[in-house]
């Protein structure tokens, strides 16, 4: 028959590994918590980025709009009400992208400052096409193909980042 000394050791033992084993299983839950925090932040900051470029590109696509106008007819008061709305959309583009470099990682925050720049690229030109002629267009048009191509970047990063492996 063993020992009390020797039961009160082994009940030590057990005891202090089942701590040690709660513990870890403490420390590991709050890391998946943790993990899927951040996932979720990430998650709202992409959501926000990509609805914000939407809503510039909407403004964009009122190119056709201002398009189907005669210039005589008021061309260049459409191209005006773009050119403010685009500046308030743009503004959104900034805060939003400014969130995805808070939350990263470091290539989809890239890929969200890249997106803003090409709007600000954009921007400026659909400024010029007020009094632009064809070459101010097609440099606009190239512009507004790299913005769309920035955000289709941008979203596959954001969604690879996204991944759970």
């Amino acid at each position: 028959m063993p020992s009390r000394s020797a039961a009160s050791k082994a009940s030590w033992v057990t005891s202090r590994g089942a701590t040690r084993s709660a513990r870890v299983q403490a420390e590991v839950t709050a890391h998946a918590a943790e993990v899927a925090e951040a996932r979720s932040r990430r998650r709202d900051a992409y959501r926000e980025m990509s609805a914000a470029v939407h809503g510039l590109s909407e403004v964009y696509w009122r190119l056709e709009e201002a398009d189907a106008v005669p210039e005589d007819h008021g061309r260049a008061a459409v191209l005006a009400q773009m050119q403010t709305a685009a500046r308030t959309a743009l503004n959104e583009v900034t805060r939003a992208s400014r969130e995805v470099m808070l939350e990263g990682p470091t290539p989809v925050a890239e890929a969200a400052h890249a997106v803003r720049g090409a709007a600000i690229i954009a921007n400026g030109l659909l400024g010029r096409l007020v009094t632009g002629g064809e070459e101010e267009r097609s440099r606009y048009n190239a512009a507004h193909r790299d913005f769309r191509q920035e955000h289709l970047r941008f979203l596959g990063l954001a969604r690879a980042a996204l991944e759970v492996n």
